[in-house]
């Protein structure tokens, strides 16, 4: 039997090549695509609507998901994600290319968002799960430690890049990343493991036949996750898109407001180490609902109708966390009920789910507060919301009684691996 220990000893490399892959993907712009905004308007006279229509094709890229995770299910990660890599440079280029065409943006920009699919903790993820069991939950987590860590840096080197070279200057700077770091750095690190020998997989037999629906119709679980996803996500995604216009209204001044905003993000990478160090330890849906009692109390703080810094700090801190802790929980989860056999497709299902919620969300909270003036009946909605998540979480039960058959150690040492 594999000791957590030894998990770590033998595939941390492939564990950090993980956590690069998914900094130097597509996540880069999805976390640093409003610098490109003023650029833009500047540029080619387009309004902030007209720019901001670009991000509906998240809708398709979600949609789109449970059959971007079933194609790494059937075939791997490693050509689909080193394939996805080169193209993602590619199109962050082709975005240099740009002329005052509104079409030719959203065509350009699309094709980055279905490319990018395969770029994400949606491939990713599947490397980590399917070394990590001991640990998985840990494992999970350190994956988006990566992102993290460039989201503190990239942000201010792109801004002040676009500042004095040009908005093009960035998405070079984006396709170098991926093109000179991300891509030969998953080619070297990242491969599939080989399926184990018959004997060893005698328990699993039954489950490798079987397709995903073929899945869905036996295990309403993996429904009832992505429900539980999508309630314990959207709210927190609401709640972040108008974070700070939200604190300046219940009196935070405007540059404390733009401060707790960055505190709500280093949160995230609290909430993520935490929460993964607790669901290997833990029954992960009694931790995640632990996380969502969090922002529960930070919306109570906030219908009080005026903050002072002390309670804001906490309202932040607490929506940070939970965030943080969602998307590994629901990964987590994923593998651990239903194994490896679908997991991507099932990730992906869960990510369908989560954006489409989201989406509702941010729209929904923007008309509500132009309805009543303020934000007291989105921030019910949000309550309403994780309290759902909880129950939901509740209903998934215990987990699956057969032991989760680990996957076959190769002969040698695959690349980028250290043998035990």
């Amino acid at each position: 039997m594999t000791t957590a220990a030894q998990e770590w000893k033998r595939h941390w490399r492939t564990l950090a090549t993980s956590s690069l892959g998914v900094a130097t993907g597509f996540s880069m712009l999805q976390f640093n695509a409003s610098i490109f905004i003023q650029p833009w308007q500047e540029s080619f006279g387009w309004s902030r609507g007209e720019i901001a229509a670009a991000h509906n094709g998240m809708i398709l890229t979600a949609i789109l998901s449970p059959f971007a995770g079933a194609l790494l299910d059937r075939h791997g990660v490693r050509r689909p994600l080193l394939v996805a890599m080169a193209l993602t440079g590619v199109a962050y280029l082709a975005m240099t290319q740009l002329g005052g065409s509104l079409v030719q943006f959203y065509a350009t920009y699309l094709a980055l968002q279905v490319i990018g699919i395969f770029t994400t903790g949606l491939a990713f993820t599947r490397i980590v799960a399917a070394r990590f069991v001991k640990s998985r939950g840990l494992a999970l987590a350190c994956t988006r430690v990566g992102i993290s860590i460039l989201g503190i840096f990239l942000p201010a080197t792109l801004h002040a890049l676009v500042e004095r070279e040009g908005w093009q200057a960035g998405f070079y700077l984006l396709a170098g990343i991926v093109l000179l770091v991300g891509l030969p750095v998953c080619w070297i690190g990242i491969r599939d493991l080989p399926r184990a020998a018959a004997p060893e997989r005698s328990q699993a037999c039954s489950e490798d036949k079987e397709s995903y629906l073929g899945l869905l119709r036996r295990e309403p679980r993996v429904l009832l996750l992505c429900l539980c996803a999508g309630f314990g996500y959207a709210p927190l995604s609401t709640l972040l898109s108008q974070f700070q216009p939200l604190l300046t209204a219940l009196d935070i001044a405007p540059a404390d407001a733009a401060m707790l905003t960055g505190v709500l993000a280093g949160s995230v990478l609290i909430g993520t180490l935490v929460s993964g160090t607790l669901i290997d330890r833990v029954w992960a849906p009694a931790i995640a609902c632990l996380f969502s009692l969090g922002p529960i109390l930070g919306c109570l703080l906030m219908l009080q109708g005026s903050l002072t810094f002390p309670m804001a700090l906490i309202s932040a801190v607490l929506i940070g966390a939970a965030q943080g802790a969602e998307i590994d929980i629901v990964a987590y989860m994923a593998a651990r009920y239903f194994g490896m056999r679908h997991y991507s497709a099932i990730y992906g299902s869960t990510i369908t789910v989560m954006t489409l919620m989201a989406v509702a969300g941010q729209v929904g909270i923007g008309f509500l507060y132009d309805r009543f003036g303020n934000y007291h009946v989105a921030l019910i909605a949000v309550i309403g919301g994780l309290a759902a998540s909880i129950f939901l979480y509740l209903l998934m039960g215990r987990y699956p009684q057969q032991v989760e058959v680990e996957p076959e150690r190769p002969a040698r040492p695959i690349a980028g691996e250290a043998a035990a």
